[in-house]
């Protein structure tokens, strides 16, 4: 929207220079693309938000400048008006479509006086053209006010209008002298012959604009409602002025100050009679004074400095927003604040973005956001969270104490479920059986234990894995998921757990299942689900799972940060020749407790097994050693000497034989 700068300072003085003017505006986040100079004049090109319908004006743009600068902005002059008692031109108003309707009939008006200079000079500035006084004066005063107003010819209207629904298809040409089709049911505003005068809020009709031939006019000045004007906008492809105001919300309490202002431009151009203005007016959600509770606390939880209160009432009573007790009342041409989190963004831009110091985020630790990470975590692994019942079938438990549904729903449903695993199960055999080759599921929620007299509810979360890694015909079976891709699923959830060996366990496979272990306590299991527990579900073997009790996790993750080196890793190969029966994994632990100076990592990088010599059960293995320092580049010496250490310690601890080694 383009606006005149010395416009502007009719209603707020001085504005001062234009980088001043800029830098003020852009706080308020009434984003300016240019001030260009035009005579004496300077025009600002201001890029509104579309919650912003309230600045979409001089006097709007004006009141926020005002706000900021701790001054008073002054009103436009106009005619003092009354109220007629009786309706002579509306049949009907459709409350859906205009709650707040006024109009104002001007008898003998000479259409052909000629338009102020100004006023032409100012829309032209604005880029609109002079149509003729009457037309003029209302572009002028929506640009002044913000309040779109349409101006009918009297003598070419057929009795009352009707703002409504369309009862029967008609045509209409517009002032843009394009025809429409308007079918049965659109929003019209139409006489008694069903002749159609305008689209509400959008554009009016080629058969009662004024031209220099009208003699008696009816002026419009509506509320009407954004979502109906953006709908037929839409529907037939028509931008105006009015248009994009109303789609974004005018003030309902302007429609009769804009009357007396049009009233009062008129008569300082030509004869016009007294004002007077009648009034149409039904009950709508949107023209209801909103209110809520204000809430003081919430400035230092969001900006994170303190405000006095007092402060922060004076900015806001700065915008026009009052207080009564402990209710904020918003004024009617804030249509986008509706509670205290649009208030801080008020309070915020008035007081300065610049103003507010940079500081860092406090970090949210809580159960919440303990929860989300999880949920977030697992999302991005590839795993898909289900919802299941808390009543099961059965537990797989022998707990004789498990909890049982006195009047079951069905005998699916008879019992509490003491872990989330059998529903997981469940929705794996649902789905395999319709075809589905590749499954990662799970499920976050609360199971059900009685201890003597107490109800225990631990939350848990539990996920499940089966069948390929791809669910792609291209990849072959043998990459069906394994406990490796468990483990490390796990790992990414809990950098720091650890995995023991299982000794017992109700759904898991003993010889192919851990306990997880964080801090040295036991907070789940995970591993292959024993095939005793898989028939009952009618699916195949090959199904991993893991089921972690959140309550035995400590919410705050302790995480170590440890500086990223600069400088060149150097990586060296150890050829092993060791015997089948030898837990290489074990002797990597132990490698990695031992000191060494230099050395980051160590894996095993290949295993080889000669076929023509099974029976001595030996096999090579290529340990990978990862050097590097923090400090500096590595030399021959330094990595011969870590290298020499591990390959003492292989000898003389595991007595494991050097093939060959890189040194």
């Amino acid at each position: 929207m383009k606006i005149s700068k010395k416009w502007l300072s009719e209603y707020i003085a001085p504005l001062k220079s234009n980088d001043s003017l800029e830098h003020n505006l852009t706080q308020l986040g009434l984003e300016v693309d240019t001030i260009t100079k035009n005579k004496d004049d300077y025009i600002i090109d201001i890029e509104f938000t579309p919650n912003r319908g309230d600045c979409l004006s001089i006097h709007g743009t004006a009141r926020d400048l005002a706000a900021c600068k701790k001054k008073d902005v002054k009103k436009p002059a106009s005619s003092k008006f009354t109220f007629t008692k009786n309706n002579e031109r509306i049949k009907k108003i459709s409350p859906s479509i205009s709650p707040e309707y006024r109009y104002m009939e001007l008898q003998n008006i000479d259409v052909k006086t000629k338009t102020p200079k100004l006023i032409i000079e100012r829309l032209k500035q604005c880029d609109i053209a002079s149509i003729n006084i009457i037309v003029d004066i209302s572009n002028y005063v929506m640009i002044e006010i913000g309040q779109p107003t349409h101006a009918f010819d009297l003598d070419k209207i057929n009795g009352k209008l009707s703002i409504a629904k369309l009862e029967k298809k008609n045509k209409f040409t517009g002032i843009d002298n394009k025809e429409y089709i308007i079918d049965k049911g659109t929003e019209v505003i139409v006489d008694e012959r069903n002749i159609i005068h305008a689209l509400p809020g959008v554009i009016g009709s080629k058969i009662s604009s004024v031209n220099t031939e009208t003699k008696n006019i009816l002026f419009e000045s509506a509320f009407f409602l954004p979502d109906v004007v953006r709908a037929l906008s839409r529907k037939f492809r028509i931008q105006t002025e009015s248009s994009y105001r109303f789609e974004r919300g005018v003030d309902y309490n302007l429609v009769e100050p804009t009357l007396s202002r049009i009233h009062y431009l008129l008569s300082e151009t030509t004869n016009v009679d007294k004002c007077k203005i009648t009034k149409i007016s039904y009950k709508h959600a949107l023209t209801k004074i909103k209110s809520f509770d204000f809430d003081p606390t919430i400035y230092k939880r969001i900006l994170g400095i303190n405000i006095d209160v007092k402060e922060v009432k004076s900015i806001l009573s700065n915008l026009g927003i009052t207080f009564k007790a402990k209710k904020v009342i918003v004024p009617s041409y804030r249509f986008d604040i509706s509670n205290n989190y649009d208030l801080v963004e008020e309070v915020s831009r008035i007081y300065g973005f610049d103003n507010i110091p940079e500081m860092p985020l406090d970090t949210y630790r809580g159960e919440y956001r303990h929860k989300l990470n999880i949920n977030e975590k697992l999302v991005i692994l590839g795993y898909k969270e289900v919802i299941n019942f808390t009543f099961i079938s059965k537990n797989f438990s022998c707990n004789k104490k498990e909890l049982k549904l006195e009047n079951p729903i069905s005998k699916e449903k008879s019992v509490m479920r003491e872990s989330l695993i059998p529903g997981l199960l469940s929705n794996i055999a649902y789905n395999a059986n319709r075809q589905h080759k590749s499954i990662q599921l799970f499920e976050r929620g609360k199971t059900y234990f009685k201890n003597r007299s107490k109800l225990l509810e631990p939350n848990t979360v539990s996920g499940v894995l089966y069948g390929n890694r791809s669910s792609t015909d291209l990849v072959s079976k043998s990459y069906e998921y394994g406990i490796g891709d468990l483990k490390s699923d796990i790992l990414s959830l809990f950098p720091n757990i650890s995995f023991e060996v299982n000794k017992e366990s109700i759904y898991f496979d003993v010889n192919n299942s851990f306990g997880l272990i964080i801090d040295n306590k036991r907070i789940g299991e995970c591993g292959l689900i024993s095939s005793e527990v898989i028939k009952n579900f009618d699916i195949k073997d090959g199904i991993y799972a893991f089921e972690i009790f959140e309550d035995n996790l400590n919410q705050e993750n302790k995480m170590t940060f440890t500086e990223v080196s600069q400088f060149p890793a150097v990586y060296k190969d150890i050829t092993l020749i060791t015997n089948i029966d030898n837990n290489i994994s074990d002797i990597i632990d132990e490698i990695r407790k031992d000191s060494y100076k230099y050395m980051k990592n160590i894996r095993i990088k290949d295993i080889f097994i000669n076929k023509d010599n099974l029976q001595s059960n030996n096999r090579n293995v290529t340990l990978e050693i990862c050097l590097q320092s923090n400090s500096k580049t590595l030399d021959d010496k330094d990595i011969s000497n870590d290298i020499n250490r591990v390959i003492e310690d292989l000898k003389d601890i595991h007595k494991i034989h050097i093939q060959e080694a890189q040194v």
